[in-house]
């Protein structure tokens, strides 16, 4: 009897049959009850499924005389190729379908053996795109056998009507053993250790051929009838790549595995190919990646922002030596990964599968499951996000998160910063502090610190252009470092205490102007209600520019922190009259959302009375 998890995978193919057999696409109720009767042989609705197709035309199932007159189509069916490549691979049957291919059994009539044949989908793929397939697929097979690479046999085109170029299609290897995603997880540590070995090595042989998978999964590594391990689909993600969010809500890649870098479009090396084994051995280990969610931004939110928890919490026996070698693929910083798959290979061969298993003390439970989980706040998002698009068209603005200690004020900013990374943006952070002592405008200056840091080898071209020789001048009163430039100097003093702020002040401005011409620009920051009164006079000058800068400020404070009298106060009171400012109140989460938060951090299902406990004692908190 399958198991929970794989009856979930086939109701929801069944449920997807349904839905095709009411519209009468026979070919589509035909792939999927293969695929449910691929995971379950014996499941009588989707033999009933796939016997209606049969009788309608589809291509697969035996028809009979006794075809119901309901199921006959309207329209022409839909048949199987018969074969590609002028009559050489003759195909066998449907194999499965993806988000970006089709794949066919078929028989070599040449060699006389079992191939799969994949079809590209050619949607969204422009001329550029299906030449990248091509040359990708011509240097997987210049790869040459590998016991762990799915062997690429051929490649071309079939041919659509009027001999036009068609769909691309590959030739590879045939694994009778299907992928691992289908395999009931979490295995067994012995063949967690196998199939990582594998995979170990068959990205060392890529990677030493200067390829780069970029889409490494579950669903991308295949099983020989043996059960080696075979890492396919190389290239698909070069062609297809578009790992940036060019608009809101669309994001194409698996962001489950996905790198930090690659999903903020940074440059992707072979480490990057291991985060996402890491994240695979993760799944491998406990049933489950390390990050998930309904929202695609806020999983890569977690792959940027939040430390995994340690795969011993969700799993009964995960050896201490494997878990270091987890977490270490999971680096955030790719240079704090292993540096190659040789050397991953190293440490998992020296894995005891029996050996001792990870443990951690009870003290700390709590608060490694409380990392980085992120639920509810759907509404506070949406007007952030709205914010944001808004500042990137030229019309910026300035909006405060409000509400008291705990409640994830900046965990919200963060989710917000990694929807405008993923547009492009340059997101800048500045803190203020509780205790005395730090200069006026010190969050200010952070930022400001933090954008010369990150572009040391082109500042001057950035803000040259976009900055006038006073106001760089002016800047040097906060920025030391300017005076390495050229022609920069510390201006003389102003006697008018009013006039030098007001300099400095549109200095700045005209600092993040130059900044926001290159790309968006996003300032948080963190803790106002400890904000002195210079650095909340810089905000409400900077405030009135925004307008017409394509520059969003998130500021955070604890209304509880707050009175009549403190300097914030003041400025909110004016703030308040600027036509680009919102204020967005964070109070607890509901109770359902403490369960889906309860439930996407410990894996569990909460009893009523324990979530009616927590609740009430957290007030959603």
């Amino acid at each position: 009897m399958p198991s929970e998890r794989i009856q979930r995978q086939i109701d929801r193919l069944l449920d997807e049959a349904e839905a095709a057999l009411g519209r009468r696409e026979w070919p589509r109720v035909l792939e999927l009850s293969q695929d449910a009767l691929a995971l379950d042989p014996e499941n009588a609705d989707a033999r009933s499924f796939l016997d209606a197709a049969g009788r309608a035309g589809a291509g697969a199932a035996p028809a009979t005389p006794s075809q119901p007159a309901s199921l006959t189509p309207d329209v022409p069916a839909v048949a199987l190729p018969a074969s590609f490549a002028a009559g050489r691979y003759a195909v066998r049957r449907f194999l499965g379908e993806g988000g970006r291919k089709r794949v066919y059994l078929a028989h070599d009539e040449k060699l006389k053996r079992d191939v799969a044949v994949a079809v590209i989908k050619t949607d969204g793929l422009d001329a550029q795109g299906l030449s990248r397939v091509q040359r990708e697929a011509q240097a997987m097979a210049k790869l040459g056998d590998h016991a762990n690479i799915v062997t690429i046999h051929d490649v071309g085109d079939e041919a659509a009507g009027g001999g036009a170029p068609g769909a691309p299609y590959i030739v590879s290897q045939y694994m009778s053993g299907g992928a691992v995603d289908t395999l009931e997880m979490p295995l067994p540590i012995e063949r967690t250790l196998e199939i990582a070995i594998g995979v170990c090595r068959g990205l060392s042989h890529a990677h030493k051929h200067g390829v780069v998978h970029r889409d490494l999964k579950p669903g991308n590594v295949w099983l020989a009838a043996d059960g080696t391990a075979e890492i396919g689909d190389f290239g698909l993600a070069v062609a297809f790549e578009q790992s940036r969010l060019t608009m809101h809500g669309m994001l194409v890649g698996t962001v489950a595995y996905m790198p930090p870098e690659q999903a903020l479009g940074s440059e992707v090396t072979p480490r990057a190919d291991l985060y996402s084994l890491g994240c695979m051995l993760y799944e491998l280990i406990t049933g489950r990646p390390p990050f998930v969610s309904d929202n695609p931004t806020a999983v890569i939110s977690q792959h940027i922002n939040t430390p995994p928890v340690a795969p011993s919490w969700l799993a009964d026996a995960c050896p201490q030596d494997l878990e270091e070698v987890v977490l270490r693929l999971l680096a955030k910083d790719p240079e704090e990964r292993p540096a190659s798959a040789e050397e991953v290979l190293a440490m998992l061969e020296r894995v005891d599968p029996a050996g001792k298993s990870a443990s951690h003390s009870d003290s700390n439970v709590l608060d490694r499951l409380a990392l980085g989980v992120f639920v509810g706040r759907e509404s506070e998002l949406e007007r952030l996000r709205k914010a944001f698009d808004n500042a990137v068209s030229g019309h910026g603005g300035l909006v405060m998160l409000v509400g008291e200690p705990g409640i994830g004020k900046t965990r919200t900013t963060q989710e917000l910063e990694t929807y405008a990374k993923m547009r492009g943006a340059t997101v800048l952070w500045g803190r203020t502090h509780e205790s005395a002592g730090a200069p006026p405008y010190w969050p200010f200056i952070q930022a400001g610190n933090q954008y010369a840091a990150a572009h040391a080898d082109d500042l001057p071209t950035v803000i040259g252009p976009q900055m006038t020789p006073d106001a760089i001048n002016e800047l040097t009163r906060i920025f030391p470092w300017l005076l390495t430039g050229v022609n920069v100097s510390v201006p003389p003093d102003i006697s008018d205490p009013e006039v030098a702020q007001f300099k400095l002040f549109d200095a700045y401005a005209q600092y993040l102007r130059a900044i926001a011409a290159q790309a968006p620009l996003v300032i948080a920051l963190d803790d106002l209600h400890w904000a002195d009164k210079p650095t909340l006079q810089l905000l409400q000058h900077v405030a009135r520019e925004l307008s017409r800068m394509r520059v969003l400020i998130v500021g955070n404070y604890r209304d509880t922190d707050i009175t009549r009298q403190s300097a914030l106060s003041e400025t909110l009171a004016s703030l308040n009259r600027e036509s680009g400012f919102d204020r967005i109140v964070l109070r607890g989460l509901s109770r359902d959302e403490v369960a889906a938060y309860i439930k996407a951090r410990a894996n569990v299902e909460p009893r009523r009375e324990v979530l009616d406990r927590i609740f009430e004692e957290t007030e959603g908190n």
